[in-house]
């Protein structure tokens, strides 16, 4: 008798392992292995509060979704974190087919960088995985430490003065707008290489970042984004980089509408070496930059669905 309650206990144990074989594998592996590496560290102080149509912060490590990844791809960027690993869940089987298409597509990620901090933004992004669903992340910054102190003792003397306190939020914008631009030249020479694929030379200047504009008076439209969102974001308004295929600028919330905000296209080049500063693109609405007709603003609604 008692060996046939043993038999019946073991039969009974071995059919619940089959049953549930797929609840037992995912409580061993989120309990004992996923925990010892998911590990979750503070935010760094250039972590912003936003969260957008096209990509939300997130506290869930197990995607679900292509539209999880690209949370999760913009909360490690927007915590500023430097290496993160995460794993999908075990019920989404197109995970690693997702996780190919996004690191694939730079777009996609490159969209994604404009909604963060510039300093949190990348310059190269690692991204191994494996047939487990393990995801490691690692991110090489845009910025470096020696150029966050050099831009930001830069703002800040810019700042205290350009800027007074009884000045409306518009006519703060309006004062660095122009300042940037009449202390900026554009680098027509990088630009040409860039639009020429000409990557067998060093550039002169730091010109596609904020480095180039506050410290070496020389930009690209990314540099010049880079560096108006900085001063947005010290003003604490929601802002971010917007883009079209081969251009960049900024979008920023103000009395309830969001505007756009274009230095690139603000400071002309213009052939006898003058400086001239123009109001085209100063805080105008989407319907105003339409009307412009021009192919370098064409961008996807769907990603910056916060401009339509």
């Amino acid at each position: 008798m008692r060996k046939i309650i043993l038999s019946l206990f073991f039969i009974s144990v071995l059919i619940m392992l089959i049953v549930f074989q797929k609840e037992i594998v995912e409580y061993i592996m989120v309990n004992y292995i996923y925990q010892k590496e998911i590990v979750v560290e503070n935010a760094n102080k250039y972590k912003r509060n936003y969260n957008y149509y096209f990509v939300q912060q997130t506290d869930n490590f197990f995607p679900k979704s292509k539209q999880d990844l690209m949370n999760i791809f913009y909360s490690i960027l927007n915590n500023g974190w430097n290496t993160f690993t995460f794993y999908c869940d075990i019920e989404y089987e197109t995970c690693i087919k997702d996780i190919q298409e996004i690191t694939q597509d730079e777009y996609i990620l490159s969209n994604i960088n404009n909604f963060v901090h510039p300093y949190n933004s990348y310059n190269h992004l690692s991204i191994n995985y494996n047939n487990l669903g393990k995801i490691v992340i690692k991110v090489e910054k845009l910025y470096s430490d020696f150029e966050v102190k050099m831009i930001d003792q830069k703002i800040e003397e810019i700042y205290n003065k350009i800027i007074t306190e009884d000045m409306s939020i518009k006519k703060k914008i309006l004062a660095i707008h122009d300042y940037i631009i009449h202390n900026t030249s554009y680098d027509s020479e990088r630009a040409e290489m860039i639009q020429n694929n000409i990557n067998d030379r060093p550039y002169k200047y730091q010109s596609h970042k904020a480095y180039g504009p506050l410290i070496q008076n020389m930009a690209i439209c990314s540099g010049y984004s880079d560096t108006m969102a900085l001063f947005l974001n010290k003003m604490e308004l929601n802002n971010y980089k917007i883009a079209s295929q081969e251009h960049i600028w900024n979008l920023v919330y103000l009395d309830g509408q969001w505007y756009h905000l274009d230095l690139t296209w603000d400071d002309p080049v213009i052939g006898n070496g003058k400086s001239m500063i123009i109001h085209n693109y100063f805080l105008i609405t989407t319907e105003e930059l339409e009307k412009e007709m021009d192919d370098q603003h064409e961008f996807s609604k769907e990603v910056y669905s916060e401009a339509k």
